[in-house]
């Protein structure tokens, strides 16, 4: 306890004597934008930031986005300040039959017993957590090919009275309540009284606070198979050790290490060894100080059409329930004689501790170590890092995900060094493009590899 008293300490006290430029909202331009009136007439903002060129997002990203920037803080969607963990979030709330707008943001915002969905995060730059990090992985993750499968977000503002309001009842309900997100809020709480300090939480104005709203990823499994199980201080070594990593490190083919090509017993191998290879270079090339303990997974049925020969991805309901995959009745008879196999799809939803700090992935040298790689995820890093060096990408990073100099300068570094470490690999021989589920379906031929564009 007293050792997460410190960090939270410490990560609100570089927040506050960075030499950061407060957020003029005047300069938010985005693709996009939209403005709500407060109660005491403030015009907040939701934007919708640039695209990256070449990036692929999807009908959905687009669809989130603009749900995002459709939630009005004062008329349609409820907010409650988060009491879990240890990074102080707002939550939006899709009021119900049994509970109004009104009534959520009049209740103590116990939502695990108000059986109340989770639509959206708002969080700022306190504690671990940093808005650029956010907006930033977003971005980066379908600049590379959707890799993580990050969730969808926007810059919002929210009036400053409005943020201290739900400060007070989050500090009112944890007062008693022994635990890390306590701290955190009672460390939101000192920075609503001095804004001025706190440039990187607040724009110019001080009127308002600003941060990313993020799409709520539901119905996710903690993903100990790849994080493992115990203490934190160790966390990264352990993920070492797991037996997803040691799949991406070890110099044998997924063949060799599963006995098999056979679709549906090695498309669990397979997605996972993606996932994990993608995890680690993203991570990498943001600094990620907290990955280890904060993955999920979403249950997903992937098969062979027998028609069209080409691989299908399918939700699944799904759930694990004493240890034990339970599958409804329905999709079991809908599967029943295709080629088809339930599969953990990795999601990297908690990403804002990243950009600013300590990068774990790249002190434990797990990019060094890896194998087997996406060749999909290849060819998108490698397209990623001849763009990033150019006048117009420093300016994106810098207007649109609101990175300072400094950590574009470390974004474009940590990348060119991911491409060297990998090319190397690529053109000795010694990285497997053997981890894209495509070329497990029969009759499917490899693509022809290159290591340069």
């Amino acid at each position: 306890m007293e050792k997460i008293r410190k960090t939270i300490l410490l990560s609100l006290f570089l927040l506050t004597s960075s030499q950061a430029v407060a957020l003029n909202l005047g300069n938010l331009q985005g693709e996009s934008r939209r403005e709500y009136k407060s109660p005491r007439g403030l015009s907040e903002l939701c934007v919708i930031q640039k695209k990256w060129p070449g990036a692929v997002y999807s009908n959905s990203d687009v669809s989130k986005e603009n749900t995002l920037c459709n939630y009005d803080f004062y008329l349609n969607v409820g907010l409650c300040p988060k009491y879990t963990s240890t990074n102080p979030a707002i939550l939006l709330l899709e009021p119900n039959a049994q509970y109004s707008k009104e009534a959520i943001d009049a209740s103590d915002c116990q939502i695990k017993s108000m059986k109340l969905e989770t639509e959206a995060k708002f969080k700022q730059s306190v504690t671990c957590s940093y808005t650029p990090a956010i907006l930033a992985y977003y971005h980066v993750s379908r600049a590379l090919g959707n890799v993580g499968r990050v969730p969808t977000t926007v810059l919002r503002t929210m009036d400053i009275v409005t943020h201290a309001k739900l400060t007070q009842k989050a500090n009112a309900y944890l007062s008693n309540i022994r635990d890390p997100i306590r701290l955190s809020w009672e460390q939101v709480a000192l920075a609503h009284k001095n804004p001025r300090m706190h440039p990187r939480i607040f724009e110019n104005s001080l009127n308002q606070i600003y941060g990313a709203l993020s799409d709520n990823i539901k119905k996710e499994e903690q993903y100990t198979d790849v994080s493992g199980h115990g203490d934190y201080d160790s966390r990264y070594q352990r993920f070492l050790r797991q037996k997803p990593f040691l799949r991406v490190a070890s110099s044998q083919g997924v063949s060799q290490q599963v006995g098999t090509t056979e679709f549906t017993q090695v498309a669990q191998v397979v997605l996972q060894m993606k996932d994990v290879a993608d995890m680690v270079l993203i991570d990498t090339l943001l600094n990620q100080q907290d990955r280890i303990g904060n993955i999920h997974y979403k249950f997903f049925w992937y098969y062979i059409d027998p028609q069209t020969n080409k691989l299908v991805r399918r939700k699944s309901d799904a759930k694990i329930k004493k240890d034990t995959v339970q599958i409804p009745e329905e999709e079991s008879r809908e599967m029943s004689g295709l080629q088809a196999a339930l599969l953990k799809e990795m999601v990297l939803k908690d990403n804002d501790c990243g950009v600013t700090k300590t990068n774990m992935m790249k002190k434990i040298g797990a990019l060094d170590k890896i194998r087997h790689f996406s060749y999909g995820t290849y060819r998108g890093l490698l397209y990623f890092e001849q763009t990033l060096n150019t006048p117009a990408a420093k300016d994106y990073f810098m207007t649109e995900l609101l990175f300072a100099a400094s950590e574009y300068k470390s974004l474009l570094k940590n990348t060119q060094e991911a491409k060297r470490i990998l090319m190397a690999k690529c053109q000795s021989g010694d990285l497997h493009f053997d981890v894209d589920l495509e070329t497990y379906i029969p009759g499917t031929q490899p693509p022809a590899i290159s290591c340069t564009l």
